[in-house]
């Protein structure tokens, strides 16, 4: 992977740039139940890091692989 540290797999919820205390956002969202939905596929997705060093420059991300959920029709 040509990385210096050891690969950890995770599963990405959200994501920021810049550390800040999220705990308003919890407190605002407890009681949060949302819509049913349903979910047809799973996606592993790769994230390719840039390594050219441009500001600004963004990742790119892969599917990998793809599986269906769910039941029949």
């Amino acid at each position: 992977m040509g990385e210096h540290r050891r690969y950890k797999a995770h599963l990405t919820i959200a994501r920021s740039r810049e550390a800040g205390d999220v705990r308003a956002y919890l407190d605002a969202l407890a009681g949060f139940t949302g819509r049913t939905w349903t979910v047809g596929e799973l996606a592993l997705v790769r994230s390719n890091l840039p390594t050219s060093g441009v500001p600004g420059e963004q990742p790119r991300y892969e599917a990998v692989g793809r599986w269906a959920l769910g039941g029949a029709g």
